[in-house]
C-alpha cells in the first residue's frame, strides 16, 4: 500500500464513527472513500484530491471564503448536459 495512506488515523477514524452513530457521518465517509477511488481512476492525484478537500474544509472554518469556493465551482461546471 502506498507509504502515504495512514492505517493509524484511518483506524480511529472508523472508533469514532463506530463510538458516535452519526449516520450523515457515515454516509459522508463512505461518499468520500468511493469518490476518492473513482477521482484516482480518473487520473487525479492524491495532492490533487488533498487540495480540494482541504479547500472544502477550510470554507467550512472560514465562511467569508465562500464566494471562493463558488467562483472555483462555477469553473468546473459541466459543458455539455452530462450529470453525476
Amino acid at each position: 500500500m502506498n507509504k502515504n495512506f495512514d492505517f493509524t488515523t484511518m483506524e480511529a477514524l472508523l472508533q469514532k464513527l463506530e463510538k458516535e452513530k452519526n449516520p450523515e457521518l457515515n454516509n459522508l465517509l463512505n461518499t468520500l472513500i468511493m469518490g476518492s477511488r473513482k477521482a484516482g481512476q480518473l487520473g487525479l492525484s492524491m495532492k490533487e484530491l488533498a487540495s480540494i478537500c482541504t479547500l472544502g474544509w477550510v470554507v467550512s472554518q472560514q465562511p467569508e471564503l465562500e464566494s471562493l469556493l463558488q467562483y472555483l465551482l462555477s469553473r468546473t461546471e459541466p459543458q455539455d448536459d452530462l450529470l453525476n
